[in-house]
């Protein structure tokens, strides 16, 4: 019987020392890949979210502009017309 016990606790402390070191890789391991996917994500976002703003910026630069064009188009027309009647009586 006492063999017994003294076999149990021995085998009772080597599982306590040795369940916390193993418990401590896992941890870490998990850590360390849910770092990784975390920053992949990360890059992800900052990836989408700068084209999104780039495509934003050029459909407000280009529509603005397209407007703007045609705007001072429609301001020359009249002006060219006149030119070219000017010159057309010399």
């Amino acid at each position: 019987m006492n063999t017994l016990t003294k076999l149990t606790l021995a085998t009772t402390l080597t599982l306590a020392f040795a369940l916390p070191a193993h418990a401590n890789s896992l941890t870490e391991n998990l850590t360390e890949a849910l770092s990784t996917q975390l920053a992949e994500l990360s890059a992800n976002i900052k990836q989408q979210a700068q084209a999104a703003l780039e495509k934003t910026a050029a459909e407000l630069f280009f529509s603005s502009g397209t407007e703007q064009a045609q705007q001072q188009l429609l301001q020359a027309a009249p002006q060219a017309k006149a030119v070219k009647e000017q010159t057309a009586k010399q």
